[in-house]
């Protein structure tokens, strides 16, 4: 059988299956990687696809990197969540894109200090991903 020897977390990608489709395509990942579960199909949780890295057909971090940084570019949204090896979910950590500014500002009465960590996420994602898609304008890993 074969395994991956990662111990680190485990990253998932969630989003519309065709622009996830679309996006693994881009990025020259494998398609095997791209998850589509029942319920997409279904139209019961339409946006609900997926690409986890690292996982068996996964390994490129890079890769994965620069799935982000295409979905960043193109405007698309994603939800972006972490879990261990094992399975156990640690959440959601960004969704993108951001949070309208009213919902925000409803975030802000009630935690202050989540609205304005949710808001530093973002920005720091927007400028590291778009650094990535000024220095590679087809965000492909192998290029």
């Amino acid at each position: 059988m074969l395994t991956i020897r990662e111990t680190g977390p485990v990253w998932r990608l969630q989003a519309a299956p065709r622009e996830l489709a679309l996006g693994v395509a881009h990025c020259e990942l494998p398609a095997n990687s791209l998850v589509v579960p029942d319920a997409v199909w279904t139209n019961l949780v339409p946006d609900n696809a997926y690409v986890e890295c690292p996982t068996f057909f996964l390994q490129d971090k890079v890769g994965f990197v620069a799935l982000l940084a295409y979905f960043v570019v193109h405007g698309h949204s994603f939800r972006l969540f972490v879990r261990s090896p094992a399975g156990e979910s640690e959440g959601l950590l960004l969704a993108y894109p951001r949070l309208d500014e009213p919902t925000m500002n409803m975030l802000r009465r009630f935690d202050q200090l989540a609205a304005d960590q949710i808001d530093d996420l973002c920005r720091r994602l927007e400028y590291f991903l778009g650094q990535l898609g000024h220095s590679d304008e087809h965000l492909t890993p192998n290029a």
